[in-house]
């Protein structure tokens, strides 16, 4: 999907040319009901810093908590999704083949530790409602389908659809491959 915005009198010459360099948008679908566990956690922490470390000073202890609290969001996500992560970078410069290792990297650690990904909401303080094992699953096939290696492709959204039924990536990215090959 491309997302872009144009100003004023438009110029087909340069819309043409905007067009073709647009980055792809990010399209994250949140959970809502994970915040407030993540919530509650961010409070017994403000709570603890104040009782235990600044019992006069509640502001100091909401400040440290709030710190804290994110500190371990980021740190956990750059420990934990390092290879999704490096897999994204991948993407984003257009190195697919190697995008491809970093997404199975990453979905083969997440397999082995299912339940980080299913406590994402506290593991890692995300509030992602698809799976990490199904973006890393359809960031493959997309990265196979940007290599114009359709079989590949649709069967990594297929093995998606397997695992994740409600998939609306692996049913989208399988609506296109198939739309591309009439």
């Amino acid at each position: 999907m491309l997302v872009y915005f144009v100003c004023g009198d438009s110029n087909p010459e340069l819309d043409s040319n905007f067009l073709m360099n647009a980055k792809r948008a990010i399209v994250r679908k949140i959970a809502w009901s994970y915040t407030i566990p993540q919530l509650m956690l961010m409070f017994a922490l403000i709570v603890l810093l104040w009782k235990s470390f600044f019992p006069g000073d509640l502001n100091l202890a909401v400040a440290y908590g709030a710190v804290v609290y994110l500190l371990y969001s980021f740190a956990s996500k750059a420990f934990l999704l390092r290879n999704h992560r490096r897999g994204l970078y991948l993407t984003k410069i257009q190195s697919f083949r190697d995008a491809i290792g970093a997404f199975q990297l990453s979905y083969a650690f997440l397999k082995k530790y299912a339940w980080l990904d299913k406590y994402r909401f506290i593991t890692m303080l995300d509030s992602s409602a698809v799976s990490y094992r199904e973006m890393a699953l359809c960031n493959i096939a997309y990265s196979y389908a940007q290599l114009h290696e359709t079989i590949e492709a649709s069967g990594y959204y297929r093995r998606a659809l397997e695992e994740f039924p409600e998939s609306k990536m692996a049913k989208t990215g399988i609506e296109y491959i198939e739309s591309e090959g009439k």
